[in-house]
């Protein structure tokens, strides 16, 4: 960085009437083409931050046009939770990251980076997560791709389950989406330790959810609309969030923003009562993803289409160790791994091991039986590629026996599942 750039943090018992909560605010507006904030929008991120308990940490200015030092790029960060396979466990999340144009390639998002992603390892964190706004940044950094969600869009018309499958037993109910707030984080959490891949909720998650903020409104949601799952004891176990277009659209449509439930007969059941809704005649879904059993549910697959597919969660492993135990392994066996990594954390050759569901990783001089860079090695974590695959892509280099026993080492029976961005 140069002399006049300063690395600080925004404490989160700043007072309210700190000017610096707007100046911080305004970095994300102007970087994602946003207005500047108004006092709810200021309020609101406030909330969220000090909910997420969130690292606040910014690059100040001095010179021509700015009054004393200025913020002039944010990286904000929380410690967090995914399911890795062998149940939950705590990461680092980085929620958002903006640089104003004119103070972009001079080092700056490398030096946030290096040092958030350096205290989280010493920490204890062994990975670190974020939702990239573009494709070709975060690579240079060790993360890569670790699961994708699909946009998918329902015909009602032609929406029929099968004779057979089973809808989960109990009721349903459109609510108030507040209704949601007490249980939204308990059915998320049902969500998240059923699904290998699933990462934790954020407070804008909550609130975006649960009605009381919507970005375009900047304020409570006036759109959204909640449909909830009960149990055979009357107790909330699912849930759905959508909007509807209305009348000027053709077909007419309502966007699912979520599908939240920890078993499939459950989704059956909300997607049904979402089909059956009067004059209904289409769906729009952005959060299923590879594995998603619906359209093998209905007697017309075709009902179902899967309209794009997005890159969500980029993983970065920190300390190699602590993320294989974490891991969860369903398929046992010993591969010796070469690993390049930009940043050095994983650099080396280390023997995997996996036994009885668990993982083990150790450096080792042995020669290797393949080699990768630590981006890779995030893209096949939750399973959402194999190593054959990578290898095929000419990501994985090894023998054709090797390649072959590592990827069925990190295989997974389930593709993962999340519903969570940032």
């Amino acid at each position: 960085m140069r002399d006049n750039h300063r690395f600080e943090q925004l404490p989160l018992d700043t007072p309210d009437d700190d000017p610096r909560w707007e100046a911080y605010q305004d970095i994300f507006s102007f970087g994602f083409m946003g207005r500047r904030p108004n006092e709810a929008s200021v309020n609101t991120m406030r909330k969220q931050a000090r909910g997420d308990r969130s690292f606040m940490d910014m690059i100040t200015a001095t010179g021509p046009g700015l009054d004393g030092p200025q913020p002039v790029a944010a990286f904000v960060s929380a410690p967090f939770t995914m399911n890795a396979g062998a149940g939950i466990v705590d990461c680092l999340v980085i929620q958002g990251i903006a640089v104003r144009p004119s103070h972009r390639r001079k080092g700056i998002l490398r030096h946030m980076m290096r040092h958030r992603l350096d205290a989280a390892r010493d920490s204890g964190f062994g990975s670190a997560v974020l939702t990239a706004s573009e494709g070709s940044i975060y690579g240079r950094y060790g993360f890569g791709i670790a699961t994708r969600q699909l946009g998918i869009e329902i015909d009602t018309t032609r929406f029929r389950i099968r004779d057979g499958v089973e809808l989960a037993p109990g009721s349903l109910e459109f609510v108030h989406p507040s209704f949601l707030a007490d249980h939204f984080g308990r059915i998320s959490l049902a969500h998240q330790q059923r699904y290998r891949g699933s990462h934790g909720r954020l407070e804008e998650h909550r609130m975006v959810f649960t009605g009381a903020w919507d970005r375009k409104e900047e304020g409570p949601s006036r759109a959204l609309r909640a449909l909830v799952h009960f149990d055979i004891h009357q107790q909330p176990d699912g849930f759905a969030v959508f909007t509807q277009r209305g009348w000027e659209s053709t077909p007419i449509t309502s966007d699912v923003l979520q599908i939240c439930s920890p078993d499939p007969a459950i989704d059956r059941s909300l997607w049904q009562a979402l089909v059956d809704i009067d004059l209904v005649e289409n769906l729009t879904y952005d959060f299923s993803h590879n594995g998603d059993p619906l359209s093998l549910s209905l007697v017309d697959s075709r009902a179902v289409a899967v309209k794009n597919s997005k890159d969500a969660v980029w993983l970065r492993i920190l300390d190699l160790p602590h993320a294989v135990a974490e891991r969860g392994f369903e398929s046992e066996g010993t591969i010796v791994v070469h690993l390049e990594d930009p940043l050095g954390y994983c650099s080396g050759t280390w023997r995997i091991t996996a036994s009885g569901g668990d993982g083990h990783a150790a450096p080792t001089t042995a020669e290797p039986d393949v080699s990768l860079g630590v981006d890779s090695l995030a893209t096949l974590w939750f399973g959402d590629r194999t190593a054959a695959t990578l290898a095929q892509a000419g990501l994985v280099h090894g023998g054709e026996e090797h390649l072959r026993r590592f990827s069925q080492m990190f295989e997974t029976s389930e593709a993962p599942v999340n519903l969570s961005d940032f």
